[in-house]
């Protein structure tokens, strides 16, 4: 009697079809877990930006507008001087700002903000995050829907 001592040809296939379907669904949770994670460091990034400039206005008694346009978020620091300092960023492209929130926001030059609710919609995971500003001091709190 004869032993095998290799595969069939439809063994090999069976074991190589299982292979990549493992391997395609894991490239495609990986994706998905690298928008999650850009997403929350892009909120962090806000919410950070956002406290620093507070700081910024208070101590070097300067006002900063935070535009949000075009799916992108700026500060922008002396308005009208040549002193401006600008830090930006992109919003991903599962993440938007709330239609009903004004385009534009100012922090006086005395750290005051006035109270303000601003809406993130990801349309990755189906939340809402939400920052209210509270008023004066402008601090901000965080909510996720």
């Amino acid at each position: 009697m004869k032993t095998r001592k290799a595969f069939t040809l439809l063994e090999t296939v069976i074991a190589l079809g299982i292979s990549c379907s493992l391997l395609i669904i894991s490239i495609y949770n990986l994706k998905n877990y690298q928008d999650r994670v850009e997403e929350q460091q892009t909120l962090e990034w806000f919410k950070d930006t956002f406290k620093s400039m507070l700081n910024y206005c208070y101590l070097n008694k300067r006002a900063v507008l935070v535009r949000f346009e075009n799916n992108k978020i700026t500060f922008n620091s002396d308005v009208g001087t040549n002193k401006a300092q600008i830090r930006s960023r992109n919003l991903p492209k599962t993440l938007s700002v709330s239609e009903n929130f004004k385009r534009t926001y100012r922090i006086s030059s005395s750290g005051e903000a006035p109270p303000v609710t601003i809406k993130f919609k990801s349309t990755l995971t189906k939340h809402t995050y939400i920052y209210k500003v509270q008023m004066n001091w402008g601090e901000i709190v965080e909510k996720k829907t």
